[in-house]
Protein backbone atom coordinates (compact mmCIF):
# COMPACT_ATOMS: atom_id res chain seq x y z
CA UNK A 1 0.00 0.00 0.00
CA UNK A 2 2.80 2.12 0.48
CA UNK A 3 4.40 1.54 -2.50
CA UNK A 4 1.33 2.20 -4.33
CA UNK A 5 0.65 5.57 -2.53
CA UNK A 6 4.39 6.71 -2.95
CA UNK A 7 4.35 6.03 -7.07
CA UNK A 8 1.04 7.74 -7.07
CA UNK A 9 2.86 11.01 -5.27
CA UNK A 10 5.83 10.79 -7.83
CA UNK A 11 3.11 10.22 -10.70
CA UNK A 12 1.62 14.01 -9.40
CA UNK A 13 4.68 15.75 -9.06
CA UNK A 14 5.68 15.01 -12.53
CA UNK A 15 2.74 16.24 -13.85
CA UNK A 16 2.72 19.96 -15.07
CA UNK A 17 0.55 22.22 -12.53
CA UNK A 18 -1.86 23.36 -14.99
CA UNK A 19 -2.82 19.79 -16.14
CA UNK A 20 -3.61 19.19 -12.83
CA UNK A 21 -5.39 22.44 -12.51
CA UNK A 22 -7.37 23.00 -15.16
CA UNK A 23 -11.05 22.96 -15.42
CA UNK A 24 -11.75 23.84 -19.06
CA UNK A 25 -12.23 20.57 -21.03
CA UNK A 26 -11.05 20.75 -24.87
CA UNK A 27 -12.49 18.70 -27.81
CA UNK A 28 -11.47 18.98 -30.84
CA UNK A 29 -11.51 17.01 -34.87
CA UNK A 30 -9.32 16.74 -36.14
CA UNK A 31 -6.11 17.98 -34.67
CA UNK A 32 -3.54 14.96 -36.39
CA UNK A 33 -2.73 14.95 -40.47
CA UNK A 34 -4.09 18.73 -41.25
CA UNK A 35 -3.61 20.51 -44.78
CA UNK A 36 -0.64 22.66 -44.44
CA UNK A 37 -3.17 25.28 -46.04
CA UNK A 38 -7.23 25.69 -45.21
CA UNK A 39 -7.51 23.32 -42.22
CA UNK A 40 -10.23 23.82 -40.21
CA UNK A 41 -10.50 22.33 -36.30
CA UNK A 42 -13.67 22.27 -35.03
CA UNK A 43 -13.58 22.39 -31.38
CA UNK A 44 -16.04 22.01 -28.27
CA UNK A 45 -15.21 23.45 -24.63
CA UNK A 46 -17.31 22.55 -21.49
CA UNK A 47 -16.88 23.40 -17.69
CA UNK A 48 -15.25 26.41 -18.76
CA UNK A 49 -15.06 29.19 -15.82
CA UNK A 50 -16.54 32.42 -15.23
CA UNK A 51 -13.40 33.76 -13.83
CA UNK A 52 -12.69 35.01 -17.12
CA UNK A 53 -12.39 34.70 -20.80
CA UNK A 54 -10.05 32.43 -22.80
CA UNK A 55 -7.49 32.23 -26.35
CA UNK A 56 -7.32 29.33 -28.51
CA UNK A 57 -3.72 29.97 -30.09
CA UNK A 58 -1.61 27.95 -32.15
CA UNK A 59 1.80 28.23 -31.22
CA UNK A 60 4.83 26.21 -30.81
CA UNK A 61 5.20 23.93 -27.41
CA UNK A 62 7.41 26.03 -24.94
CA UNK A 63 9.08 24.32 -22.09
CA UNK A 64 6.49 23.68 -18.82
CA UNK A 65 5.55 26.04 -16.67
CA UNK A 66 6.25 28.94 -19.41
CA UNK A 67 4.49 30.48 -22.40
CA UNK A 68 5.71 30.40 -26.05
CA UNK A 69 6.22 33.63 -27.44
CA UNK A 70 5.94 31.59 -31.10
CA UNK A 71 2.32 32.01 -31.83
CA UNK A 72 -0.04 32.53 -34.76
CA UNK A 73 -1.97 35.58 -34.13
CA UNK A 74 -3.75 35.55 -37.38
CA UNK A 75 -5.46 32.52 -36.27
CA UNK A 76 -5.66 33.79 -32.45
CA UNK A 77 -9.05 33.34 -31.08
CA UNK A 78 -11.29 35.16 -28.24
CA UNK A 79 -13.54 32.74 -26.44
CA UNK A 80 -15.96 35.05 -24.08
CA UNK A 81 -19.56 36.38 -23.05
CA UNK A 82 -17.88 39.62 -23.32
CA UNK A 83 -19.37 41.59 -26.72
CA UNK A 84 -17.13 41.40 -29.80
CA UNK A 85 -15.46 37.71 -28.92
CA UNK A 86 -14.81 35.41 -31.34
CA UNK A 87 -16.86 32.87 -30.36
CA UNK A 88 -19.40 32.31 -27.01
CA UNK A 89 -17.57 29.43 -24.72
CA UNK A 90 -20.97 27.22 -25.63
CA UNK A 91 -20.64 27.40 -29.35
CA UNK A 92 -19.47 25.41 -31.91
CA UNK A 93 -16.03 26.92 -32.50
CA UNK A 94 -14.15 26.51 -35.85
CA UNK A 95 -10.32 27.22 -35.88
CA UNK A 96 -8.34 27.78 -38.76
CA UNK A 97 -4.66 27.13 -38.24
CA UNK A 98 -1.60 26.67 -40.57
CA UNK A 99 1.29 24.69 -41.44
CA UNK A 100 3.65 28.05 -41.80
CA UNK A 101 3.31 31.36 -39.63
CA UNK A 102 5.67 34.49 -39.13
CA UNK A 103 6.13 34.95 -35.61
CA UNK A 104 7.63 38.37 -35.07
CA UNK A 105 10.69 37.90 -37.56
CA UNK A 106 10.46 34.21 -37.06
CA UNK A 107 9.35 31.75 -39.45
CA UNK A 108 7.62 28.54 -38.13
CA UNK A 109 7.05 25.54 -39.66
CA UNK A 110 5.08 22.88 -37.98
CA UNK A 111 6.19 20.05 -40.29
CA UNK A 112 9.78 20.62 -38.41
CA UNK A 113 8.57 22.36 -35.15
CA UNK A 114 6.02 21.05 -32.33
CA UNK A 115 3.02 22.99 -33.30
CA UNK A 116 -0.14 22.99 -31.39
CA UNK A 117 -3.46 24.25 -30.18
CA UNK A 118 -2.53 26.68 -26.99
CA UNK A 119 -5.60 27.51 -24.05
CA UNK A 120 -4.98 29.91 -21.41
CA UNK A 121 -6.78 32.71 -19.89
CA UNK A 122 -7.79 36.09 -21.44
CA UNK A 123 -6.44 39.55 -20.83
CA UNK A 124 -9.30 39.90 -18.08
CA UNK A 125 -6.96 37.10 -15.84
CA UNK A 126 -3.57 38.00 -17.20
CA UNK A 127 -1.60 36.35 -14.39
CA UNK A 128 -3.89 33.17 -13.68
CA UNK A 129 -1.75 30.15 -15.85
CA UNK A 130 -3.97 27.68 -14.39
CA UNK A 131 -6.16 27.42 -17.29
CA UNK A 132 -3.15 26.43 -19.67
CA UNK A 133 -3.40 23.39 -22.26
CA UNK A 134 -1.23 22.68 -25.10
CA UNK A 135 -2.59 20.15 -27.66
CA UNK A 136 -0.41 18.78 -30.31
CA UNK A 137 -1.04 18.96 -34.11
CA UNK A 138 0.62 17.99 -36.88
CA UNK A 139 0.40 18.45 -40.73
CA UNK A 140 1.13 17.29 -44.24
CA UNK A 141 3.45 18.52 -45.89
CA UNK A 142 2.89 21.60 -47.99
CA UNK A 143 2.01 20.94 -51.94
CA UNK A 144 5.73 21.32 -54.24
CA UNK A 145 5.21 24.89 -55.87
CA UNK A 146 2.30 26.47 -53.34
CA UNK A 147 3.16 29.56 -51.72
CA UNK A 148 1.72 30.60 -48.47
CA UNK A 149 1.76 34.66 -47.67
CA UNK A 150 2.16 34.88 -44.33
CA UNK A 151 -0.78 37.18 -42.57
CA UNK A 152 -0.62 40.57 -42.32
CA UNK A 153 0.64 42.54 -39.19
CA UNK A 154 -1.31 45.53 -38.09
CA UNK A 155 -0.47 47.29 -34.40
CA UNK A 156 -3.24 49.36 -33.23
CA UNK A 157 -3.40 52.39 -30.82
CA UNK A 158 -6.18 53.96 -28.85
CA UNK A 159 -5.34 57.74 -27.95
CA UNK A 160 -1.77 56.67 -28.72
CA UNK A 161 -1.68 53.88 -26.04
CA UNK A 162 -1.14 50.58 -27.22
CA UNK A 163 -3.92 48.13 -27.50
CA UNK A 164 -3.92 44.28 -28.33
CA UNK A 165 -6.30 41.60 -26.85
CA UNK A 166 -3.44 41.29 -24.24
CA UNK A 167 -3.68 44.72 -23.14
CA UNK A 168 -7.44 46.60 -23.64
CA UNK A 169 -8.11 50.13 -23.39
CA UNK A 170 -10.23 51.97 -20.63
CA UNK A 171 -12.18 54.59 -21.90
CA UNK A 172 -14.97 56.65 -19.65
CA UNK A 173 -18.42 57.18 -20.42
CA UNK A 174 -18.66 59.81 -23.27
CA UNK A 175 -14.47 59.87 -23.72
CA UNK A 176 -13.83 60.56 -27.36
CA UNK A 177 -11.12 58.49 -28.02
CA UNK A 178 -9.13 58.11 -31.74
CA UNK A 179 -8.02 54.18 -32.98
CA UNK A 180 -5.31 54.70 -35.38
CA UNK A 181 -3.40 51.12 -36.86
CA UNK A 182 -0.56 50.51 -39.38
CA UNK A 183 -0.47 47.88 -41.79
CA UNK A 184 3.03 46.36 -41.97
CA UNK A 185 2.16 45.29 -45.58
CA UNK A 186 1.13 48.53 -46.22
CA UNK A 187 -2.44 47.46 -47.37
CA UNK A 188 -5.38 49.19 -46.65
CA UNK A 189 -7.47 49.11 -43.32
CA UNK A 190 -11.24 49.05 -42.41
CA UNK A 191 -12.60 49.61 -38.90
CA UNK A 192 -15.52 48.54 -36.98
CA UNK A 193 -17.59 48.60 -33.69
CA UNK A 194 -18.28 44.86 -32.54
CA UNK A 195 -20.51 45.83 -29.76
CA UNK A 196 -23.47 49.10 -29.41
CA UNK A 197 -21.65 50.23 -25.94
CA UNK A 198 -19.54 51.97 -28.20
CA UNK A 199 -19.84 54.24 -31.16
CA UNK A 200 -17.54 54.31 -34.05
CA UNK A 201 -17.47 57.21 -36.45
CA UNK A 202 -14.58 56.88 -39.09
CA UNK A 203 -11.42 56.46 -36.50
CA UNK A 204 -13.58 58.29 -33.28
CA UNK A 205 -14.91 55.81 -30.05
CA UNK A 206 -17.16 56.94 -28.17
CA UNK A 207 -18.57 54.73 -25.38
CA UNK A 208 -21.95 54.78 -24.34
CA UNK A 209 -22.66 53.89 -21.30
CA UNK A 210 -20.23 53.47 -17.79
CA UNK A 211 -19.53 49.86 -17.77
CA UNK A 212 -19.10 47.03 -19.74
CA UNK A 213 -16.88 46.66 -22.06
CA UNK A 214 -17.27 46.67 -26.35
CA UNK A 215 -14.42 46.01 -28.89
CA UNK A 216 -13.26 47.58 -32.09
CA UNK A 217 -12.06 45.31 -35.60
CA UNK A 218 -9.22 46.68 -37.35
CA UNK A 219 -9.42 44.35 -40.47
CA UNK A 220 -6.28 44.39 -43.02
CA UNK A 221 -7.37 43.37 -46.50
CA UNK A 222 -4.29 41.98 -47.60
CA UNK A 223 -1.96 42.67 -50.56
CA UNK A 224 0.28 41.04 -52.65
CA UNK A 225 2.80 40.19 -49.83
CA UNK A 226 0.56 39.48 -46.93
CA UNK A 227 -3.11 37.51 -45.89
CA UNK A 228 -5.92 39.07 -44.62
CA UNK A 229 -5.85 39.68 -40.78
CA UNK A 230 -8.49 40.47 -38.40
CA UNK A 231 -7.45 42.39 -35.12
CA UNK A 232 -10.01 43.02 -32.12
CA UNK A 233 -9.34 45.40 -29.67
CA UNK A 234 -11.25 45.16 -26.59
CA UNK A 235 -12.17 48.26 -24.45
CA UNK A 236 -13.10 48.30 -20.77
CA UNK A 237 -15.45 51.19 -19.98
CA UNK A 238 -15.57 52.67 -16.68
CA UNK A 239 -17.86 55.26 -15.44
CA UNK A 240 -17.87 58.66 -16.83
CA UNK A 241 -15.75 61.47 -14.82
CA UNK A 242 -18.07 64.69 -13.87
CA UNK A 243 -16.37 68.20 -13.95
CA UNK A 244 -17.27 71.63 -14.41
CA UNK A 245 -16.22 71.57 -18.02
CA UNK A 246 -13.45 74.19 -19.39
CA UNK A 247 -13.96 76.69 -16.00
CA UNK A 248 -11.33 77.45 -14.17
CA UNK A 249 -11.52 80.00 -10.84
CA UNK A 250 -8.47 82.18 -11.36
CA UNK A 251 -6.32 82.07 -7.81
CA UNK A 252 -6.85 85.96 -7.16
CA UNK A 253 -9.88 88.05 -7.80
CA UNK A 254 -10.91 91.89 -6.99
CA UNK A 255 -12.49 92.18 -3.88
CA UNK A 256 -16.53 92.64 -4.11
CA UNK A 257 -15.75 91.45 -7.61
CA UNK A 258 -18.62 88.91 -8.86
CA UNK A 259 -17.83 86.08 -10.77
CA UNK A 260 -20.58 83.46 -12.68
CA UNK A 261 -19.88 79.86 -11.74
CA UNK A 262 -21.11 76.84 -14.68
CA UNK A 263 -24.63 76.17 -13.41
CA UNK A 264 -23.74 72.36 -14.80
CA UNK A 265 -21.35 69.67 -15.26
CA UNK A 266 -19.85 68.65 -18.69
CA UNK A 267 -22.92 65.88 -18.28
CA UNK A 268 -25.64 68.62 -17.86
CA UNK A 269 -26.06 67.90 -14.37
CA UNK A 270 -27.07 70.91 -12.24
CA UNK A 271 -24.10 71.87 -9.16
CA UNK A 272 -24.25 72.62 -6.38
CA UNK A 273 -21.69 75.59 -4.77
CA UNK A 274 -21.05 76.11 -0.74
CA UNK A 275 -18.99 79.24 0.41
CA UNK A 276 -16.49 79.30 3.00
CA UNK A 277 -14.37 81.94 3.98
CA UNK A 278 -14.60 85.55 2.90
CA UNK A 279 -17.01 85.18 -0.10
CA UNK A 280 -20.81 84.07 -0.73
CA UNK A 281 -22.47 82.12 -4.05
CA UNK A 282 -25.90 82.74 -4.35
CA UNK A 283 -27.56 81.37 -7.82
CA UNK A 284 -24.07 80.63 -9.01
CA UNK A 285 -22.91 83.57 -8.93
CA UNK A 286 -19.65 84.12 -6.43
CA UNK A 287 -18.85 87.27 -4.79
CA UNK A 288 -15.76 88.04 -3.13
CA UNK A 289 -14.52 89.62 0.04
CA UNK A 290 -11.44 90.70 0.86
CA UNK A 291 -9.86 87.29 2.28
CA UNK A 292 -9.51 83.69 1.20
CA UNK A 293 -12.56 82.19 -0.29
CA UNK A 294 -13.07 77.93 -0.42
CA UNK A 295 -16.51 76.88 -2.73
CA UNK A 296 -16.93 73.36 -2.69
CA UNK A 297 -18.87 71.98 -5.95
CA UNK A 298 -21.32 69.06 -5.92
CA UNK A 299 -23.50 67.42 -8.12
CA UNK A 300 -25.20 63.98 -8.37
CA UNK A 301 -24.13 61.14 -10.30
CA UNK A 302 -25.87 58.55 -13.03
CA UNK A 303 -26.33 54.52 -12.15
CA UNK A 304 -24.46 53.08 -14.81
CA UNK A 305 -23.16 56.21 -16.81
CA UNK A 306 -21.18 58.45 -14.33
CA UNK A 307 -19.93 59.28 -11.19
CA UNK A 308 -20.97 62.24 -9.21
CA UNK A 309 -18.82 65.71 -8.77
CA UNK A 310 -16.90 66.42 -5.63
CA UNK A 311 -14.50 69.33 -6.40
CA UNK A 312 -13.07 72.37 -4.41
CA UNK A 313 -12.49 76.16 -6.07
CA UNK A 314 -10.06 77.84 -3.92
CA UNK A 315 -8.90 81.75 -4.78
CA UNK A 316 -8.62 84.73 -2.33
CA UNK A 317 -9.26 88.46 -2.91
CA UNK A 318 -7.14 91.33 -1.41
Amino acid sequence: MKKLVLVALIASLMTPLSAQAAQTKFVSTPLTNLDFQGATVNITLSAVPAKGGLYIQQCVEAPAGTRSALCNKAVELWISTARGASFLPTAAITFKPTGSFISGTTTVDCTVSKCGAFLRFDHTVPADFTEDQFFPMSFKAAVVGSTTLAADEVTATINGVAVTTRTPATLGYRQVATVAAVSKAGAALTYRSLAPACALNGQQITPLTGTGECAISVTSAGNATAAPVTVILPIRITLGAQTLGTFVLPETLRAFSKTNLPTATNFGERVIYKAIGSCSVVRSVLTMRRGKCEINATSVGRKALYEGLTTKLVTAAK
